[in-house]
């Protein structure tokens, strides 16, 4: 039993040991010149049984190119990295490193160049709920005779001893800890070299079907894309196909795999999300890793023909899109999105009739009256949308009585059909007037009604534009409610200055023409529909600008300790220096829904 235990720990210890290896391979890549040579897919040599793959492709240009971009160096120059560099964490990674080599006995970056080829894959094959799954590695290699050296002059350092077995006329190895004469020895680990692609697994059954796949390949008995391996599984094949171009790695799960480990839902929640695992038929992720780390996540469905009702919410035909050309380029934050608010207010009705039928025909009575005869439902909810967008700005007099940013909602009003009078008002833009005036008229009574003498009362002010008009309150405290209004957008704001903005901003002057937002727009997030984003850039320029009332501010929160307030501005801002946005975009369609989060900067050299 101690001689089980001590394996084990040398098991996890060899584990860490491969995590540095690979960790150190990732600096070797980027300095490395070699030239890329194509090779088969690791996915036809994993059985399609396999309920998870890991694989990597193409690591020596894609480290490269993101160990060279602005967001690495950049990050590199950071008050951050280089305390990380003093720590005793930097210190520990040295002397790991330097452990390695007294085992391998020779200079680690050419020693990995030797066993590490382009491609590395992780299989992971369900065994039951009362089993560990199992394992089958994947990695090309460039020279296999000097490999299998390698590993047996280290065999015999770590104790661990290799035997020579065959399957399909296919030589294979075991790796066992050495153990007395008296006891026998346990297997643990087996390897194969199929051309220049090593194989590793712990279970001799999960090595022995890529075994398979490979024999079949090579003596072809059948097609390829006629064989049991997980390249040529549709689902697969669709996975990788939604995903982005240039990802430096991905991750796929097939759900069906797992299923019998999904328990019983017992309450609404479980059964939400039990609903969602019975109707994906696989999930992916992708890894991007250039001038931007991003992660994309996609889920794929079994069928179109699903009801789910968030999807139905938030999917907006494709033909209409966001609208970011009225989004000042020095935006702090920005949230855009699309929404079906006919269809969002007919279930918080249905919900709420449901359990409050008097107080709904009350609420609905008094809504039809203020909105002069449309019904809130069946009638005004079909204008609102789908279009919806907030977003911030920094203000330009700060005050500790008050947020340090301005914001803004706008939403897009949608004409009904029988709408074609262009001439006059719209019915829906005169019954939201009513009700918006109604709400402030009554702020502004509120308010007037509480004042102190000698203080001046809060006012409605309008104003009428050719493309909009605008309503503010003066006087009511450290912001001036406003909205404006046309026959496209209704838009809600903290002061009227960003309404005015709103409605006359040049295209030149948007976000829209941002080079970083352009770039990612691009690339990452063309068709998705729900978006927020940080403008990292202009964050930096406003903590800059306003860095002495930023530090008193978070002195605050530091029993008013004016210096540990300037040493947490300074860090944040040492962090933020290493990129210049970060972004969250989704897209819903009826197949599948896919998520992309990621931060990083633009090269400005290219």
């Amino acid at each position: 039993m101690k001689q089980l235990h001590s394996f084990q720990r040398n098991l996890a210890r060899h584990f860490r040991i491969l995590i540095s290896l690979a960790f150190v391979f990732a600096i070797y890549v980027s300095i490395s010149a070699s030239s890329v040579v194509a090779s088969a897919p690791l996915s036809q040599l994993v059985d399609d049984k396999a309920g998870i793959f890991i694989e990597a492709t193409d690591l020596n240009s894609h480290v490269k190119q993101f160990l060279a971009s602005p967001l690495v160096t950049r990050f590199q120059e950071s008050h951050v990295f280089q305390s990380w560099l003093k720590s005793p964490d930097v210190k520990n990674l040295k002397q790991g490193l330097n452990d390695i080599e007294s085992i391998t006995q020779q200079p680690l970056l050419p020693l990995l160049n030797k066993i590490f080829g382009q491609s590395v894959g992780l299989a992971i094959f369900n065994n039951g709920p009362q089993q560990n799954p199992s394992f089958l590695f994947l990695t090309s290699v460039k020279d296999p005779v000097n490999v299998q050296s390698l590993f047996e002059n280290w065999s015999d350092k770590i104790e661990v001893s290799l035997t020579s077995d065959s399957y399909q006329n296919i030589p294979y190895y075991v790796a066992s800890h050495q153990t007395s004469s008296a006891e026998k020895s346990s297997p643990q680990a087996y390897y194969a070299f199929l051309e220049e692609t090593l194989v590793i697994s712990e279970n001799e059954k999960v090595l022995q079907s890529a075994i398979d796949l490979y024999v079949n390949q090579n003596s072809k008995k059948q097609p390829l894309k006629n064989q049991a391996s997980l390249f040529n599984l549709k689902i697969y094949q669709r996975a990788q196909s939604v995903l982005s171009k240039n990802i430096a790695g991905s991750v796929f799960l097939n759900p069906r795999i797992w299923d019998e480990h999904i328990q019983t839902p017992k309450n609404d929640v479980e059964r939400g999300v039990f609903n969602w695992w019975k109707k994906t038929g696989g999930f992916t992720v992708g890894l991007h890793l250039q001038n931007t780390v991003a992660l994309e996540a996609v889920i794929l469905f079994d069928s179109e023909a699903i009801n789910l009702p968030l999807l139905d919410i938030l999917r907006i035909p494709p033909e209409i899109s966001n609208n970011f050309s009225q989004i000042p380029k020095n935006a702090l934050a920005v949230v855009s999105g699309q929404l079906n608010v006919h269809l969002l207010a007919q279930k918080i009705i249905d919900f709420y009739a449901d359990k409050h039928p008097e107080k709904w025909q009350k609420i609905h009575a008094v809504s039809i009256g203020l909105l002069s005869g449309l019904d809130p439902v069946t009638e005004l909810s079909k204008t609102l949308g789908p279009n919806f967008l907030f977003y911030s700005i920094p203000r330009d007099e700060l005050s500790f009585d008050a947020i340090a940013f301005d914001g803004l909602v706008a939403l897009e009003l949608s004409s009904p059909d029988q709408e074609t009078n262009k001439a006059s008002k719209p019915q829906y833009q005169i019954a939201l007037e009513n009700v918006v005036h109604y709400l402030m008229n009554s702020m502004i009574t509120d308010h007037n009604a509480k004042l102190k003498n000698d203080t001046p009362p809060s006012i409605l002010r309008i104003e009428n534009h050719d493309l909009y008009e605008m309503r503010w309150i003066e006087g009511l405290g450290l912001y001036q409610p406003a909205y404006g209004i046309n026959g496209q957008q209704i838009v809600f704001a903290s002061s009227p200055e960003l309404i005015k903005e709103f409605f006359t901003l040049k295209s030149e002057e948007s976000l829209a023409a941002l080079p970083l937002f352009q770039t990612w727009k691009e690339t990452f997030f063309q068709e998705e529909n729900q978006l927020c984003f940080l403008n990292i850039t202009s964050i930096r320029t406003f903590i800059d600008e306003n860095s002495d009332f930023l530090a008193k501010q978070l002195a605050k929160g530091q029993g008013g300790d004016l210096q540990k307030g300037q040493q947490k501005l300074s860090g944040l801002k040492s962090i933020l220096e290493s990129f210049d946005g970060i972004f969250f975009a989704a897209g819903l369609q009826k197949s599948q829904v896919r998520v992309i989060i990621g931060l990083g900067s633009l090269d400005t050299t290219n």
